[in-house]
Parts: C-alpha cells; sequence; structure tokens
C-alpha cells in the first residue's frame, strides 16, 4: 500500500512539473505573439504609408510629364 502511494505521489510531481512547465511554456508563446503583432501592426503601418507616398509620386508623374512637353 505504501509502495502505491509512493508511485502515486512521485506520479502527481511529475504531473505537477509538467504542468509548470506547459505554463511557463504558454505565457513565453503568449509573449512572442504579442511581440509578433506588434511587429505586424507596425510594418502594416510602415506599408501603407509607402503605397500612399507612392501613389503620390504616381499622381505627379503625368503632370511633370506634360510640362515638360510643353516647355
Amino acid at each position: 500500500m505504501l509502495d502505491q502511494l509512493d508511485a502515486l505521489t512521485s506520479r502527481m510531481q511529475d504531473l505537477v512539473a509538467h504542468v509548470r512547465q506547459l505554463r511557463d511554456e504558454n505565457h513565453m508563446l503568449r509573449t512572442q505573439l504579442a511581440t509578433s503583432q506588434s511587429e505586424l501592426a507596425e510594418l502594416n503601418e510602415r506599408i501603407a504609408t509607402a503605397t500612399k507616398r507612392l501613389d503620390a509620386l504616381i499622381e505627379r508623374l503625368p503632370r511633370e510629364l506634360r510640362e515638360a512637353d510643353g516647355a
């Protein structure tokens, strides 16, 4: 009977250790996910800014070409 309790105690300790490890890993992954989402939002903002700048340049090109042809 004591052997069974010892075995059960050992298994419970292993389970507790595994749960702690999984909890720590989950916390680390959540942190990484938050960082990645933040970086993604920043990159999307930079892409939007670059797109607006390119659109503005494209809008200017035909006018500049027309002005050069008329000069």
